[in-house]
């Protein structure tokens, strides 16, 4: 049978203080409520209706497909924030030829678990309604789980006696059962509460055979209302993701300062320094070593090949045993193979730098093609733009480019040519020649010193 999936994400989050929609706060570098969509893809959960308010639904959709475009994702409005039972009766308007069991999940509890989820799915058959709680020493907030007679309830903490107060197992707000049945439920809510709010919780009393799931870890519950909530639930999936990798082999010289996202992979005996920060797509091969502090976003790492600190990696692709930084920089479109060295204070950009090629000290590369064993010497800037489009430069196997050297685009430097250093280059270089581009140097012997007494008369009189 077909298990689909409603992630209540319409609360308007002003605790959060910010301009960005709550649920688009990002986690390890991905919207809270991102994560909550992967957790029900990963369950195959088919459709994820995401409930979304009128403001703020077009941005959550668009982020959300551009993040996962193979998702059967449909997006059904709350138009007004009259409590969850609503957002509910809102989620459902979206599966209304739809049959099969329904999981109810939270787009601000992104630690939720696939083991936890799968094991709230187990317990359903033989129940009409199964629902997560946890036991916590400070339920102060959260919805209480009262037990009378053989059913169960949910108060809500503002609706609670102080008997009911003290009760520390509390619910999680996460919630399986036919989708029928939760149809029949949410049309039967009453909003006659504190708040005059439809509270998905009352769906319990309506259920006959109630199964209560115990959460193991509370962390999983966790919820963002605001910003501290928000560094705490992020540390914690940070924490989470450096171990799944430390368990696989990569070595994080300090763990606690190693800044991960879910789209991160890494090969054998990689290690990562302190203060090393991950975003996007990253790919990491064999043996990789990256010094922190350093960021690398939607990138491909070779086998073997070393980072050093400071530098700044981004849409590019670096073969295997290259040498970056420090104080490197990779754009988009930069394509480094095998052996390449890009030193300190190098830009490249939308460029393709060959085999064993080098850029080690204060160089720019942009919309350039460089061959196999080119050395680029410091200085050399490639003007690739001039004022209105821009323009390539071209390489070849073997070229030496002296220091100080600017090459203005378009141009094309042959194999194995010479550019003499502090040359300005502007036509193209036939394969093998000497190319200089500069004023030729005077020398006049015995004028310095003629030259200083002539000053120092002037600064006497």
């Amino acid at each position: 049978m077909t298990t689909a999936a409603v992630i209540l994400a319409a609360g308007m989050g002003k605790r959060m203080r910010s301009t960005l929609p709550k649920v688009l706060h990002p986690i390890a570098d991905l919207p809270m409520v991102g994560h909550v969509v992967a957790l029900a893809e990963s369950q195959r959960l088919s459709p994820i209706v995401v409930v979304v308010d009128p403001v703020n639904g077009p941005n959550v959709e668009a982020q959300l497909r551009a993040a996962f475009p193979k998702a059967e994702m449909k997006f059904a409005v709350q138009e007004l924030p009259r409590g969850t039972g609503d957002a509910m009766r809102a989620g459902l308007s979206s599966l209304a030829d739809f049959t099969g069991d329904v999981i109810v999940l939270a787009g601000d509890v992104p630690l939720l678990t696939k083991a936890t989820v799968r094991k709230l799915i187990d317990a359903l058959p033989g129940h009409d309604f199964a629902m997560l709680t946890a036991t916590v020493p400070d339920p102060t907030g959260y919805g209480r789980v009262v037990r009378e007679g053989g059913k169960v309830r949910i108060v809500e903490h503002r609706d609670a006696t102080d008997e009911q107060l003290a009760i520390n197992e509390v619910n999680v707000a996460i919630y399986m059962c036919d989708t029928d049945l939760m149809r029949k439920a949410v049309a039967g809510l009453k909003n006659d509460n504190a708040q005059g709010e439809f509270y998905l919780t009352d769906v319990v009393t309506q259920a006959s055979k109630v199964v209560v799931v115990d959460m193991p870890d509370p962390d999983e519950m966790r919820g963002v209302n605001n910003q501290a909530e928000l560094a705490a639930v992020d540390q914690v999936m940070r924490a989470r993701l450096v171990k799944h990798h430390q368990l696989e082999g990569v070595r994080f010289k300090d763990p606690s300062r190693a800044y991960l996202t879910t789209r991160v992979t890494f090969g054998e005996d990689v290690v990562v320094g302190v203060d090393v920060q991950f975003g996007g797509t990253v790919k990491i091969g064999r043996g990789v070593v990256i010094e922190g502090p350093t960021v690398l976003r939607d990138c491909v790492i070779g086998d073997g090949t070393r980072i050093a600190s400071f530098s700044h990696i981004e849409g590019a692709t670096v073969g295997n045993n290259a040498t970056i930084g420090p104080f490197a920089r990779l754009r988009r479109g930069a394509e480094l193979a095998s052996d390449v060295h890009i030193g300190n204070y190098v830009e490249v950009k939308n460029s393709k730098v060959g085999l064993g090629s080098k850029a080690n000290h204060f160089t720019y590369l942009g919309d350039t093609d460089v061959g196999s064993g080119a050395n680029i010497g410091a200085g050399t800037i490639t003007c690739n733009y001039d004022g209105t489009n821009k323009h390539r430069t071209t390489i070849g196997d073997g070229v030496f480019v002296g220091s100080n050297s600017t090459l203005v685009a378009p141009v094309r430097l042959g194999a194995q040519s010479y550019i003499a250093a502090g040359s300005t280059i502007t036509e193209d270089v036939p394969d093998d020649a000497l190319a200089f581009g500069r004023a030729r140097q005077e020398t006049r012997e015995g004028l310095a010193k003629t030259s200083r007494e002539r000053m120092k008369a002037r600064k006497g009189s």
